[in-house]
């Protein structure tokens, strides 16, 4: 099958200076990334599993090993071609959803290309319109952020990452503050992207995440301690 990985890490490794000291908190990993997958991130606090995923997101730069996106070494790219790769490749999904409060749902869907000084376009508005319907949250365009749910502000957040239909989603615990009904929505929604072709990638610490899934690596003391691999490499 030719499927190529979107994220490849080659011997990445993260240091951080804690006083005098230089502290490891992520070893040397290499791991690959697929489209058409969602893979789960599990660990415990502390364990090196959202260090993992900020260097995948070219937020973070690894101390050593290479980073490399859609076949392209980007380690050592300049903050402003990283900032681009991510405006064109990447949503972010994060647990505290951190809309506009005085922004409606629509204008905090849109934000991310108003932000980038152009117009909105008729087709992009459908496109915020479809995206809302398909979260089950059309009815609250026009409503302030401010006066939804942690559930709904959370869907809606989803919905910003995917107006510039990236092919990378990056969750970091998207799920932990949310009733079930609401958790249950999310996870089908980040599922159904997968499906569609896109690569998610989800932190958790919840087991009950797992089962929506279709790879689990398991990160603990800073490496990989179990992957249950990629299943459209097989």
């Amino acid at each position: 099958m030719n499927n190529k990985p979107v994220i490849q890490l080659k011997g990445v490794a993260r240091d951080f200076f804690d006083g005098k000291q230089k502290r490891r908190v992520l070893e040397k990993t290499d791991i690959e990334i697929y489209p058409k997958e969602l893979t789960i991130l599990s660990g415990p606090s502390g364990s090196g599993k959202t260090t993992l995923l900020t260097i995948m997101a070219l937020i973070l730069s690894p101390s050593e090993g290479s980073v490399i996106i859609k076949g392209e070494d980007v380690t050592d790219l300049p903050e402003n071609k990283l900032a681009t790769l991510r405006l064109k490749n990447y949503g972010f999904v994060f647990q505290n959803a951190a809309l506009i409060s005085a922004l409606t749902v629509m204008e905090n869907i849109l934000i991310a290309s108003t932000v980038q000084g152009g117009s909105v376009s008729k087709l992009l508005h459908q496109r915020a319109e479809d995206i809302l319907k398909r979260l089950g949250m059309f009815e609250y365009a026009n409503i302030k952020s401010e006066k939804l749910s942690g559930g709904q502000k959370q869907r809606v957040a989803i919905g910003r990452s995917l107006i510039n239909d990236p092919a990378i989603i990056l969750c970091d615990e998207p799920t932990a503050s949310l009733d079930v009904e609401s958790s249950t929505i999310v996870l089908e929604t980040l599922k159904g992207l997968s499906e569609e072709g896109r690569s998610v990638v989800l932190v958790t610490h919840d087991p009950r995440v797992f089962p929506y899934g279709d790879r689990l690596v398991q990160i603990e003391d800073g490496k990989i301690s179990s992957d249950t691999g990629s299943q459209i490499n097989d």
